[in-house]
């Protein structure tokens, strides 16, 4: 009887320790894919948030697609998104036709581009080759890409598609057309990509990242790579979901045998969204802990450098929180 009460006892008092403080609220943020920029700008930007608010927040794994339906669900209370994604979920447009999200808003947002990057080996014989040659032939490529869930292969799935290698409504046809002449993917992580590439298990990468993104520079660490520019008839075609013409400006790699090239690509923004269930105290002071200190926010990660707190209201593909609106219009940002 007495072990029986000892062990009680202890596991009570774990549980304790473990417990935030009384009264502390708890968050989850939905962050991105291990080796991506959004996984350090949400781990970054929890850290701002604990010391200056004393929030209990926990990031968890996410992606561009995935990250709106754990908003909605409220599995999550706050997350990255894309605004073009958070606004398909709303309004249930592709790639979430029959599936329209309520209550998806937005906190801060026009920040930390994201840019296409498609690399591949400078030693294969791809190097030598276009995306066009690649994608639009079906060369029998070796290709790293994101699981699903994320905004890269939403956004893989439209180039395939320009290459006409995908049946309407059925993405799957995408790669299946594509492997039937050859092709491999090769699905993972960000920071499972660059294994891979760096150990030969494939010809090239493609994913979506912000600039300069961690795992591109890792993969360059231990094999030389080629950057492939995006045609301007491919960035025009993005351009009708919602991309913008981008670039990856020269010396973001500095050991890509083409480091000294700007490389045209195709970009977005990202957004700090909400569920609606989060309260308005919460999002405003979640709001105004990162907006009021944007130097921190600037050194989180390399793409936030340009992040400028009196437009953070603008581009969110949602609603504005309506905690967030007020912070917003009390600095007279907002009229």
């Amino acid at each position: 009887m007495a072990r029986t009460v000892l062990l009680g006892l202890t596991a009570l008092l774990l549980a304790l320790s473990d417990a935030p403080a009384a009264g502390q609220e708890q968050l989850t943020w939905a962050g991105g894919v291990a080796g991506g920029g959004w996984e350090t700008i949400s781990n970054g930007m929890a850290a701002l948030i604990r010391e200056k608010a004393g929030l209990n927040i926990r990031v968890v794994p996410g992606g561009g697609t995935q990250n709106p339906v754990l908003l909605s669900r409220g599995d999550a209370g706050v997350g990255m998104g894309m605004p073009l994604l958070l606004g398909a979920a709303l309004a249930g447009d592709d790639p979430y036709v029959g599936r329209k999200m309520d209550g998806l808003l937005g906190l801060a947002g026009n920040m930390s581009p994201n840019v296409f990057h498609f690399y591949v080996a400078a030693e294969s014989r791809f190097a030598a080759t276009t995306i066009d040659e690649i994608v639009g032939r079906r060369r029998p490529i070796r290709l790293a890409i994101s699981r699903p869930g994320t905004a890269d292969v939403w956004g893989m799935e439209k180039i395939l598609a320009h290459y006409g290698l995908c049946t309407p409504g059925k993405p799957s046809d995408c790669y299946r057309a594509w492997e039937s002449v050859g092709a491999k993917f090769l699905r993972g992580s960000y920071a499972e990509q660059a294994a891979a590439f760096r150990n030969h298990k494939v010809d090239g990468v493609f994913a979506f990242l912000a600039l300069p993104a961690a795992s591109v520079l890792e993969a360059s660490e231990g094999r030389r790579l080629r950057l492939l520019p995006f045609p301007k008839p491919l960035v025009e075609s993005l351009a009708r979901f919602g991309f913008a013409d981008g670039a990856i400006p020269r010396g973001t790699y500095p050991k890509a045998v083409n480091a000294d090239e700007a490389i045209p690509s195709a970009g977005m923004g990202s957004t700090i969204a909400a569920s609606a269930s989060l309260s308005p105290d919460l999002a405003y002071l979640i709001t105004k802990v990162i907006n009021d200190n944007p130097d921190r926010v600037h050194r989180i990660h390399p793409s936030l450098a340009d992040y400028d707190p009196a437009s953070a209201y603008q581009h969110l593909g949602v609603p504005l929180h309506p905690g967030a609106e007020r912070y917003y219009r009390e600095k007279g940002w907002l009229k």
